[in-house]
């Protein structure tokens, strides 16, 4: 398993922790607002050392609060990714993972064998073949998606869902018949689609949801997680602080 990005410094991914991010190549599924094409299939993609992540993650462990595994879906590194993790406690941080839920064997053994201090798991649409194929141009079997949620909300690991909400595409109607799905989450959160460089031409052209229009969506999510966030307005998104991922 190779490295295929690095940011030293980040605000974004885990709320209220500074974090490093690391970026694990390739993924299952091809959604039309993702904005890392370049890690599907990086093939002339440069990796980064272990060794050289792991070395910053030790000089900085007095500074960092945690370290976030992203992509991609690392979960297709199975093994790899637990040895992944190992490594990065060793140096110091705690880990969270960010995942897509679609391989409930490896998000099941992240959560139950404490391998982990927080997860997230992206949904991307309502839990039906069809509005999952329309966002992801794959072919997803939702009791899987089920089984990921219902191993993370009764884990009593700290955790979010995120729901990525995209004019014409994603909207209010589809986070309705995602929310109770989600009954019991710790965390929601709802974030904004950015048109710029998505993986679907034809959403570049898109304007996202307005501020308020945001807000009316957060407010299903109310009697069905802890807490709802609404991440990706227009009036300010935050920054990940120093560090590009490669390519």
């Amino acid at each position: 398993m190779e490295i295929k990005g690095f940011i030293q410094n980040s605000l974004l991914e885990w709320e209220g922790r500074l974090s490093c991010v690391l970026f694990l190549p390739f993924c299952n599924l091809r959604c039309r607002y993702c904005h890392a094409a370049h890690l599907l299939e990086p093939v002339e993609l440069e990796s980064i050392p272990r060794q050289q992540v792991l070395s910053y993650v030790r000089r900085q462990r007095d500074w960092l609060d945690g370290a976030v595994i992203t992509g991609g879906e690392p979960t297709l590194h199975g093994e790899a990714l637990l040895e992944l993790i190992a490594d990065i406690h060793a140096a110091g941080p705690p880990v969270m993972v960010e995942t897509n839920g679609t391989r409930p064997l490896w998000v099941g053994r992240l959560v139950s064998e404490g391998l982990v201090e927080r997860i997230a798991m992206d949904v991307k649409a309502p839990l039906s073949p069809d509005s999952y194929r329309k966002v992801t141009d794959r072919e997803v079997n939702v009791e899987d998606l089920r089984a990921s949620i219902r191993s993370i909300i009764g884990s009593g690991l700290s955790h979010e869902f995120r729901i990525t909400v995209v004019p014409g595409l994603v909207g209010p109607e589809d986070v309705e018949r995602i929310a109770p799905e989600l009954k019991g989450a710790e965390t929601v959160v709802l974030q904004n689609f950015q048109p710029d460089h998505c993986l679907d031409p034809a959403l570049r052209e898109v304007a996202p949801y307005r501020p308020e229009e945001m807000d009316a969506m957060a407010q299903v999510f109310e009697g069905v997680a802890r807490r709802v966030t609404v991440r990706g307005r227009e009036r300010g998104i935050a920054a990940r602080g120093s560090g590009v991922p490669a390519g």
